[in-house]
């Protein structure tokens, strides 16, 4: 099969089993590794159904703008949208995320614009947000596609990831725990294995210093991606029964492990998930069936924490 563009072999990303991070009484932990999905990581699937959505409504013209602020993947997925799509996108994110993630966006032809992070990630993506806004009111050509309210990225979740991991699996799920950046993932993926099995057990993943569901203050932190400071309108907050705080120390030790134990290279929210399903694991026990999300990959966290030399070489 040849595919006709390069967002036709999106999706349908390999579930994988832990070996040898889980214990022998521990429930089997399946991780869904999106690194090698296309764009390097899970928001290539709602910045792809987000922009088709639209332009099935006709909200996007040829002269369209997309303008979206981010904290970094769903950025690089829309601007990706954008290269093959043919339309100009500008991305608006905190100048606290990964050099990366910027000069990914940059890559794939679109325009970054950086706000400053003073140390609450919340107030600065609501700068980001309003940013934005502003642009859109100055111009009709400009959609801002609004991953943080867009029932399009519900969907992505519900009709897409949540569906392959069911088919893949070919059992019942008995647990899913996965961090809140959006809510689209949680949520939608969370709904996809209730209605397939009613008993899963569903929990939610903060980092510990940006833990707004769980009534923390919301600081810094460096788990990209989730932790955003705000409670997104599309999160079904009844879809979890408990939420679970990760400190970026454990985070990045288990995003070490991942790829040192288990061949795994992945960001360090991938890390916070693995924490949590680590913990379910062992509370659901043997004959049991966890699964979570890798949502990127490790190379574009070079220049952060995950890759400090830590052998003193």
């Amino acid at each position: 099969m040849i595919a006709d563009n390069v967002l036709e072999a999106a999706g349908n990303t390999p579930l994988i089993r832990l070996n040898r991070m889980t214990g022998k009484e521990d429930a089997e932990v399946l991780v869904k590794f999106e690194a090698v999905n296309i764009g390097g990581s899970i928001k290539t699937r709602t910045a792809m159904k987000m922009i088709e959505t639209a332009e099935k409504a006709g909200r996007i013209h040829k002269d369209t703008i997309i303008v979206e602020p981010t904290s970094g993947n769903q950025g690089i997925g829309l601007a990706l949208i954008g290269a093959v799509k043919g339309y100009r996108t500008i991305i608006i994110m905190p100048d606290s995320v990964s050099e990366e993630r910027r000069k990914l966006v940059q890559h794939y032809g679109a325009e970054v614009r950086v706000i400053h992070d003073e140390g609450n990630i919340g107030e600065c993506i609501g700068k980001c947000l309003k940013a934005a806004e502003k642009m859109a009111e100055e111009n009709p050509h400009v959609f801002v596609p609004q991953q943080f309210e867009n029932p399009a990225n519900v969907m992505a979740h519900r009709e897409g990831t949540g569906l392959e991991i069911i088919r893949q699996a070919g059992k019942r799920i008995d647990g899913f725990c996965c961090g809140i950046g959006t809510g689209g993932t949680i949520t939608g993926v969370g709904e996809a294995l209730r209605e397939a099995n009613p008993r899963t057990e569903i929990w939610a993943v903060e980092p510990e210093h940006a833990a707004i569901l769980s009534g923390g203050e919301v600081t810094g932190h460096i788990q990209m991606g989730i932790g955003d400071g705000l409670i997104p309108r599309i999160l079904n907050q009844h879809i979890y029964s408990d939420i679970v705080r990760i400190s970026d120390e454990e985070a990045l030790e288990t995003a070490r492990q991942l790829a040192g134990k288990e061949g795994l290279m992945c960001g360090i929210s991938s890390g916070s998930n693995v924490a949590v399903a680590l913990r379910m694991a062992k509370k659901l026990g043997k004959g049991k069936t966890v699964v979570t999300i890798l949502p990127d990959t490790a190379e574009r966290y070079f220049s952060t924490q995950l890759f400090e030399d830590r052998n003193g070489l």
